[in-house]
């Protein structure tokens, strides 16, 4: 069974923020597609969106992996199945 994200309030914070700063630079790019800038410029802002996303999607598996090893410690046997989904979630980013 799937468990719902849970970061800190100042994780979720800066998670949101740098989701902002996305969203301004998908923006930024439909405006650079729609007046026909250079292509090396569309494709260095495609780079630097496709990074600040990679970045909130570590901030977000640290966050349940840091959740997996408290319960983990507590004994709580759903750490290791939730452990396992999270360490292949952060393969995907590769």
């Amino acid at each position: 069974m799937a468990t719902a994200v849970q970061v800190r309030a100042d994780q979720l914070d800066e998670i949101l923020r740098r989701l902002r700063r996305v969203e301004g630079q998908v923006q930024g790019l439909q405006r650079m597609l729609t007046e026909g800038r250079d292509c090396a410029d569309v494709a260095q802002q495609v780079a630097a969106a496709r990074a600040a996303l990679d970045r909130v999607a570590i901030d977000i598996i640290a966050s349940g992996m840091e959740k997996c090893v408290r319960m983990d410690v507590e004994g709580r046997p759903q750490a290791r199945p939730s452990m396992d989904r999270l360490r292949r979630a952060f393969l995907m980013l590769r």
